[in-house]
């Protein structure tokens, strides 16, 4: 007999992928790739953690990242899912 997956809430979630872009920092500026890197993983986390953004990213591949110290500016192209009602409003079960 098979077995039906569990219907819930995150099998409808909206999903997509879409480009990002923030600023680069003075600091920023002069870095080198690895702490760039690292720095906008910093930044996703922070995202996915704050209870006041709607989606969930996931950290883009190495050739979906574009650094343009001229325009002070880092793009990466993410996959992402809404985040589910109770993460949003900021009280996690």
């Amino acid at each position: 007999m098979a077995s039906q997956p569990p219907t819930d809430e995150y099998d409808h979630r909206e999903e997509g992928c879409s480009l990002f872009e923030w600023p680069l920092s003075d600091e920023a500026r002069h870095m080198g790739v690895g702490e760039l890197l690292d720095s906008l993983i910093a930044a996703i986390r922070q995202l996915n953690a704050d209870p006041q953004w709607d989606r969930t990213l996931i950290f883009p591949r190495f050739g979906d990242v574009v650094v343009d110290r001229g325009r002070r500016q880092v793009s990466a192209r993410c996959m992402w899912k809404i985040k589910p009602d109770y993460q949003r409003k900021g009280t996690k079960k």
